[in-house]
């Protein structure tokens, strides 16, 4: 029998959750083989303006949906940027991510957040697909995001 999907707001007691979520992540270049530590997540996890939301079927997690809170400083009111958006290849077309975005956007309108985004590459269809389903409107314009490494740049001055 196939155990339940559910879907949950993870805290700083499930630091070692989400080191396994992170590890089964594909690596990007940034990254490398490092995984952040328990006290780095819990710290993090901790945070009420770090939204973690991560879906399981029984002890195995399926993918995980992260997010900022911040105050706008145009109008009085917060604003949440949705980061993380993944589901494990193997439980994709399950409705795991429409069930992580309900979540979360139910969760910001709970803590009276005004308005949520989040980005994708061009060519991502089923992000994009999800998104609007999830009740976002469909982007107007498109743009460029420039990076700045911080890090690296700062062990250049060393």
């Amino acid at each position: 029998m196939i155990a339940p999907i559910e879907v949950r707001r993870l805290s700083a007691g499930d630091a070692m959750r989400m080191q396994t979520i992170v590890a089964m992540l594909p690596q990007p270049e940034w990254r490398g083989a490092e995984i952040p530590s328990l006290s780095y997540l819990a710290r993090a996890l901790a945070d009420p303006d770090v939204y973690v939301f991560a879906a399981f079927e029984g002890k195995r997690p399926m993918g995980f949906v992260s997010a900022y809170r911040f105050p706008s400083l145009a109008k009085q009111c917060d604003l949440v940027y949705i980061y993380d958006v993944y589901v494990a290849a193997a439980d994709q077309d399950r409705g795991v991510g429409r069930r992580l975005m309900d979540r979360m956007i139910a969760e910001c309108r709970k803590d009276g957040v005004a308005e949520a985004w989040v980005g994708t590459d061009l060519d991502n269809q089923a992000a994009q697909r999800l998104y609007v389903s999830a009740g976002a409107r469909e982007p107007g314009e498109k743009y460029l995001q420039f990076e700045f490494d911080l890090a690296a740049a700062s062990d250049k001055g060393k």
